[in-house]
């Protein structure tokens, strides 16, 4: 009987095994599955507080108007507003190293309110920015939490005047325009003048300053054909200067002013662009009394002549 039976048990299981497995038979496990599923859902659902749920809703609306802030530009406006409330408000700027630029003009190119946040500063920006500006030579730009901005700044130094086309405009001693507004303190800087002078302002004062007997009288520097220069006094007088050795040819007019007092003289042009010569042209003034000089001078010998 016991092996009566256990073959009937073997043959049982092997003719289930055998049964096919139809679509009908897939369709209701998966109902079983899905039951189960929803059957865990509604015990977790059971431990939820009713509070839970309108955390939930909450935070959902609140990613979601931060999105919209996003997509909107908003999001900076709300931010600067959180974090200065939290203290971090630009309290104050800190300008070290001014002297010629404007310190108005800096602060409008930091770009910060009384509502801004030191936290969504951009420093670099406002350090580029700030570089822009003519008179600055190098900047930086630091955040000093929680509300500090320090800005330590390098200054072009004003070497000298460039006037072109009629305009004048400060430059340092590499030619780079640093305004076109003079100020008082401007008025003693060396004047050149001319296209390209800019470029050679260092050239130019070098000259003038080789003769330091006439550097009081000369007035400025003209570059002819961004090739030579000639030199103008405060009295007007053109000194024309060779291409070359134009420094040797300037120390020979100082020689001559020092011992014939050369440029007291009523002159219009001093030429010394032929080596070893030098020419001079009177003023109409003093050609003029110099010719009727010279007419006076003749009339008498002839009169002396024919007595």
């Amino acid at each position: 009987m016991r092996s009566l039976t256990g073959h009937r048990r073997l043959d049982r299981a092997a003719s289930v095994a055998e049964l096919p497995q139809d679509a009908g038979f897939r369709w209701r496990k998966g109902v079983r599955t899905a039951k189960r599923w929803m059957n865990s859902v509604d015990a977790l659902a059971r431990t939820v507080k009713p509070m839970h749920g309108t955390f939930a809703a909450l935070g959902f609306l609140g990613l979601w108007g931060a999105y919209g802030l996003w997509l909107s530009g908003g999001w900076r406006t709300t931010l600067d507003a959180l974090t200065s409330a939290a203290g971090f408000s630009v309290a104050s700027i800190e300008i070290r190293g001014l002297a010629e630029a404007d310190s108005t003009e800096i602060s409008d190119r930091i770009d910060v309110t009384q509502a801004s946040s030191l936290l969504l500063l951009d420093a670099e920006h406002a350090r580029a920015r700030i570089a822009e500006i003519p008179w600055v030579a190098d900047v930086t730009v630091k955040k000093l939490y929680p509300n500090r901005i320090v800005v330590a700044l390098t200054e072009r130094i004003p070497y000298a005047l460039w006037q072109d086309e009629g305009r004048l405009k400060v430059v340092d001693r590499t030619g780079t325009v640093m305004s076109d507004t003079l100020q008082p303190r401007h008025a003693g800087l060396p004047l050149v003048v001319g296209a390209g002078a800019d470029k050679r302002v260092e050239d130019a004062v070098a000259l003038m300053d080789s003769a330091p007997t006439i550097r009081p009288r000369i007035r400025a520097a003209v570059l002819v054909a961004e090739r030579r220069w000639n030199l103008i006094t405060v009295d007007g007088i053109e000194i024309m200067l060779p291409e070359d050795e134009p420094r040797a040819a300037l120390a020979r007019v100082a020689d001559l002013q020092a011992a014939k007092k050369l440029l007291d003289r009523d002159l219009v042009v001093v030429d010394t662009r032929v080596p070893d010569r030098l020419f001079v042209r009177l003023s109409d003034a003093a050609a003029a009394a110099r010719k009727e000089q010279m007419r006076l001078k003749l009339g008498a010998k002839k009169k002396g002549t024919d007595t």
